[in-house]
């Protein structure tokens, strides 16, 4: 890099496979491994959590067990086994009043005018609580039209 040999390379990310089965998990995640040392890079199945919409209580792979879990946090957004639910939701509502908290004196500013206050909830606090959500995606169609 820049000329010189980096000999000391650390990787930290999150991956997400997507796959049909089981078995179609397994195979991906033995790839993702073999690939991975090839460039000299190791995956942690310690650290490696995994989740099916399936039933599917235990995944054991190399003879160790990864964490099976319900949720988890992708982009911003909760996805759980049956999509998004509920726990998104009241996430994204918490995260709005959060917003509008930290908006408290410029709400209740009566030197602030209502239109003022009214664009600023369109343009902070909706936007943060719809973000990623379908009914964001139908507000952006009509704007388009």
């Amino acid at each position: 890099m820049g000329g010189r040999t980096i000999k000391n390379l650390r990787y930290a990310d999150d991956t997400t496979i997507l796959a049909e089965d089981k078995e179609d998990v397994r195979k991906l995640l033995e790839k993702l491994m073999e690939e991975s040392e090839k460039a000299g890079l190791m995956l942690n199945l310690k650290k490696t959590k995994i989740m099916s919409t399936g039933i599917l209580n235990e995944f054991i792979l190399d003879g160790t067990e990864m964490e099976v879990i319900n949720c988890y946090t992708v982009l911003g957004s909760i996805i759980t086994r049956g999509g998004y639910d509920f726990k998104e939701i009241n996430r994204r509502l918490s995260i709005g009043r959060m917003a509008m908290t930290k908006l408290g004196k410029i709400m209740k500013d009566w030197g602030v005018k209502k239109a003022t206050k009214i664009k600023i909830a369109e343009t902070i606090i909706f936007p943060t609580v719809v973000y990623g959500s379908e009914l964001d995606s139908k507000k952006k169609g009509k704007k388009k039209n």
